[in-house]
């Protein structure tokens, strides 16, 4: 063990499978089925890359679905702002790393999953150890740190091992969901903001454009622009975010089954393209390929 945090599993067999068994009602046609499936899940090795509203508390239900292995990483502390919406924001863990407290309080929650911590978040320096041995990374980056962000993609594009990434920033009531592959659309050339570039109102401006494909039409845009351009803050509404972490982790746990290959599974959008689900104006579409001009 190095001067990493890793929390070690606690293996109980016994007790991993009925701590699970209501799953296995989903999983398949038989017992073996259902217990192949979720063996997948056990195994599956997961980064979260962000630890915030929506990275932590994935973190959380991964585990309570039975994953048993995390890499978690994230630079920023908690902070007040934070409790409405973030899983182990709480008044005791205010100036705590974010990725340190969702990683004890996780593994507080059933003692038998492997957790490796990056406090430093994700950085030139580690960002390959990160993604070594994950079968899965979920983007989950602050909004504005698109340096970071490109650090994370380009890891991922040369990572053996990774299959996808997925990132499902929420806005308003609104949550989108994009899908990175190594045939889709890289992050560069998505977001088209030059690695470095200081990130002033127009840059800001360009970023949000591609975050938000559909802008909500509440509040007046002038409010919104205030928020995302004038102060470079994203606001977030306290009841959206559980919608994108359960949504998140109902795919992902889609894909590491295979259920999202059976038969009337329809697959999610790769970047350019995105998903969307508005509970406001109770809208669901998927929008493929390059939609702007």
């Amino acid at each position: 063990m190095n001067d990493r945090q890793h929390y070690v599993a606690e293996q109980d067999d016994d007790f991993y499978w009925e701590r699970v068994k209501r799953n296995l009602g989903w999983l398949g046609n038989t017992e073996a089925e259902q217990r192949e499936r979720q063996q997948r899940l056990r195994d599956a090795r997961i980064g979260i890359a962000g630890c915030g509203g929506i990275g932590g508390a994935t973190a959380e239900r991964l585990v309570r679905m039975g994953v048993q292995n995390l890499k978690l990483a994230d630079p920023d502390k908690f902070e007040a702002s934070n409790i409405n919406r973030q899983f182990a924001a709480t008044v005791g863990n205010i100036g705590r790393n974010k990725a340190e407290a969702v990683a004890e309080a996780v593994y507080a929650t059933t003692g038998d999953v492997n957790i490796e911590v990056y406090p430093e978040g994700i950085t030139e320096a580690t960002v390959d150890e990160f993604f070594d041995g994950c079968d899965y990374v979920l983007d989950k980056i602050e909004l504005y740190e698109i340096d970071a962000r490109y650090t994370l993609h380009r890891a991922f594009r040369r990572s053996a091992q990774c299959k996808f990434m997925m990132l499902t920033p929420v806005f308003g009531n609104r949550t989108f969901f994009f899908t990175w592959t190594r045939d889709s659309m890289s992050a560069e050339e998505y977001f088209g903001i030059p690695y470095g570039t200081p990130m002033t109102r127009d840059t800001a401006a360009q970023l949000i454009s591609r975050f938000i494909p559909e802008m909500p039409d509440y509040p007046e845009r002038a409010v919104l622009d205030q928020w995302f351009l004038d102060e470079r803050t994203c606001p977030i509404f306290a009841g959206t975010p559980p919608l994108a972490q359960g949504m998140l982790a109902s795919r992902l746990g889609q894909a590491i089954t295979g259920l999202d290959q059976l038969p009337g599974a329809v697959p999610l959008p790769v970047t350019p393209g995105y998903a969307m689900i508005d509970t406001q104006q109770w809208v669901m579409k998927r929008v493929e390929g390059k939609w702007w001009e």
